[in-house]
């Protein structure tokens, strides 16, 4: 797995479950979607923590079939997500706002990268991490929101399509489902303007189990050397 596509995983997790703050709406929305949307913030801001089973699929052109990943992943407001993959390798990533971690069990060196803003690699990520991390009201400024529907009676389905030129050069749109219960979004679907695709889903979530920093830090061998690097 290449470093941004590690990099690109590890943040939209770390945003899935604060998509909407939605304090002021456009007018362009309809009455019943602002009704919605204010419904669905109402239920993620009791989202405090999350633990969950994830599946990530990969399909890009470079390749004749998808690339497949899954495991564990925990989520704890505001800013901290620790991902476990189990499957086809192990790997381990945390992230805690400031620093992304990347460690291989087994390995004698693991790395760490500072997430500083202005950084080349976050401006590459930013049409990505806006997505998930700005307000819909802002979102409408940049994005064309629209509602697809409701899906197996249980998911609210929205797409996203940037309007400007620059961020349809990275991504084309952003489908997301979100939980008419919870509010928790289990599945996410990125179109980048190549045409690839990357999606994650969710299963057997857990909303707000009990969680410290400390159980979302990568539990690092003394043995093991930290690499420290900067982003590009």
């Amino acid at each position: 797995m290449s470093l941004p596509r590690r990099l690109r995983t590890a943040i939209l997790i770390l945003l899935f479950w604060g998509i909407v703050s939605s304090e002021l709406l456009s007018p362009a929305f309809g009455q019943d979607l602002q009704k919605l949307i204010r419904t669905i913030d109402e239920q993620q801001q009791k989202i405090q923590t999350v633990i969950a089973d994830f599946s990530q699929v990969k399909e890009t052109s470079f390749t004749r079939e998808p690339l497949i990943s899954s495991g564990l992943v925990k989520f704890k407001r505001p800013d901290r997500t620790h991902w476990i993959y189990l499957k086809p390798e192990p790997l381990e990533i945390a992230l805690d706002g400031k620093s992304l971690w990347l460690y291989i069990p087994g390995r004698s060196q693991a790395e760490k990268y500072s997430l500083a803003r202005g950084k080349r690699i976050a401006r590459y990520l930013e049409p990505l991490t806006a997505v998930f991390q700005k307000t819909f009201a802002q979102l409408a400024e940049g994005y064309t929101i629209g509602f697809e529907g409701i899906e197996a009676d249980r998911l609210y389905h929205f797409r996203l399509q940037p309007r400007e030129e620059k961020i349809r050069q990275v991504l084309s749109r952003a489908d997301l489902w979100i939980d008419k219960t919870s509010g928790a979004i289990l599945r996410c679907k990125m179109v980048e303007f190549h045409r690839d695709q990357w999606s994650l889903e969710f299963k057997n979530l857990q909303i707000n189990p009990p969680l410290t920093d400390d159980d979302l830090q990568i539990r690092i061998p003394p043995s093991v050397r930290v690499l420290e690097q900067s982003l590009p």
